[in-house]
């Protein structure tokens, strides 16, 4: 039997607390009991269901080293001989009290041209089902791609328990160049390692989440396409076929100003090939429309191309817009598309109420949040709240989707923006990627991570990424479907 460890806040003290694997609803109250004086039955935690079972096993519904709100008036006559040393936030050291108080995420140090490296690790670790898995990975005698997410575990588990200010993820590195060479590739003149595109890193990261994990995590990456290949010189010779990809490729041409547009015409190209059915050389114009949409939906900026002039991947400066919140139903086939614009039709109108009561409850706080508590029962209060809130809509949207959605997919067309990863420079083996990831609570705010250096940027600063220069140029956009 193994323990586990986390934190529970109430009225603006963090206690932490360690159970075991097995432990049980009861067993947190009375321990919770022991340390605020709030009796059991008062006790409500900011988890889902709100862990009103007292049978529910612990381990099932709070994750190790996370930070659980709890609320309930201490009663003051209630005496009870702690079991525990009581540790106060005021009792931690000053580096300890510093990491709880400091919401800056963690971020990654740069290990010599890793900045392609730092970046798409950083924003990976927004997409919240490969977050939980790799979390949750515990194999204990794993191939090497079992090593690397072993490894990426450790990363992930120093984003979620923020006791430094950066990790630097050498042992991972390593591992990965064992796996995939073209990362381990060196300036002969220097004999340092080179700068890689980390759009290709990221496809190979998720090549090993797929080896180590399979389909119930694929799945939510996966888009099927119906592809008719049509003879444009025999119109009468057409094939169709199903393909998938883990990404949408947006082709940038001397006309693409929006992104919309460039997935649009990456969708349909000419190749020049024999035709079985003449005998002759022929255009066949390969056409796809989409049949399954996934859960998180990735898009490539296609700006590097291979420059002879040169010898190396130079990149395509022009300026392609994207938006924040991204439809995809022209994409799709008509018979699909029917079904996603019904289920986006409905499920925008809970997004439309869903606003609207967070934008009441914050106009009207006062009524929800008494000014006679202290500030720091204020804040928990409406922390928990806003907690109760988020469960709530979930909820909401949860019950619109379709009974037969398939595994990974998203209920309707509709996305909104999550993460984007960017490139500074003129091609792939030079400049410097950063990653831009979007709070999981707050929509208006997003992190700027810079290798180990993260700040705090307005959503307006976003807009400022779509490129016509050799400044911050979107490479990478991942979505997330709207009301998952």
């Amino acid at each position: 039997m193994s323990d586990f460890q986390f934190n529970i806040k109430h009225a603006g003290k963090v206690y932490p607390i360690t159970l075991s694997s097995e432990a049980v609803g009861s067993d947190l109250r009375a321990k919770v009991e022991t340390l605020t004086l709030v009796p059991q039955d008062r006790q409500k935690f900011m988890v889902r269901g709100g862990l009103t079972d007292n049978s529910t096993v612990v381990s099932s519904v709070i994750k190790p080293n996370s930070t659980v709100m709890v609320l309930g008036t201490p009663d003051a006559n209630l005496i009870l001989k702690p079991t525990d040393d009581t540790k106060f936030l005021e009792d931690l050291s000053e580096k300890e009290r510093s990491m709880q108080e400091d919401a800056t995420p963690v971020g990654l140090r740069n290990m010599g041209n890793t900045c392609y490296f730092n970046a798409s690790l950083q924003a990976l670790y927004r997409i919240k089902p490969l977050r939980e898995k790799v979390l949750a990975f515990n194999e204990s005698n794993p191939d090497l791609h079992g090593q690397l997410v072993a490894q990426l575990k450790q990363c992930f588990n120093a984003f979620a328990q923020r006791k430094e200010k950066a990790f630097t993820p050498i042992i991972m590195l390593t591992i990965l160049r064992k796996i995939y060479p073209q990362f381990a590739e060196k300036d002969p003149s220097t004999g340092f390692y080179k700068q890689q595109d980390a759009e290709e890193l990221f496809t190979q990261l998720l090549h090993t989440v797929d080896a180590v994990f399979g389909e119930s995590l694929s799945s939510k990456f996966e888009i099927e396409f119906k592809t008719t290949i049509t003879d444009t010189l025999n119109e009468t010779d057409v094939q169709t076929k199903v393909e998938s990809d883990k990404k949408l490729q947006c082709h940038i041409s001397s006309t693409t100003n929006f992104l919309k547009n460039g997935l649009t015409e990456s969708l349909v190209e000419k190749v020049e090939k024999r035709s079985e059915v003449t005998g002759s050389n022929s255009i066949f114009e390969n056409s796809k429309k989409i049949t399954k949409l996934p859960e998180y939906l990735t898009v490539q900026f296609v700006r590097f191309y291979w420059k002879k002039s040169t010898g190396k991947k130079s990149k395509i400066l022009r300026k392609v817009q994207f938006p924040f919140q991204l439809d995809v139903a022209d994409l799709l086939t008509p018979e699909y598309a029917a079904e996603k614009i019904k289920m986006r039709d409905e499920l925008r109108e809970v997004d439309k109420l869903r606003e609207d009561d967070f934008k009441e409850f914050n106009k009207n706080i006062q009524e929800h949040v008494p000014l006679s508590l202290s500030p720091a029962e204020r804040y928990e209060t409406q922390m928990a709240l806003e907690e109760s809130k988020r469960e709530h809509w979930a909820a909401e949207f949860a019950k619109k989707f379709p009974k037969d959605l398939r595994p990974g997919e998203n209920p309707s067309s509709v996305y909104n923006l999550i993460a984007v990863i960017t490139h500074q420079g003129a091609n792939s083996d030079s400049g410097h990627y950063q990653s831009f990831v979007r709070d999981e609570v707050d929509e208006q705010k997003w992190y700027k991570y810079n290798d180990d250096k993260v700040s705090v940027i307005s959503q307006d600063k976003i807009e400022q990424l779509a490129g016509g220069g050799e400044s911050d140029s979107a490479l990478i956009l991942i979505y997330k479907g709207l009301g998952l």
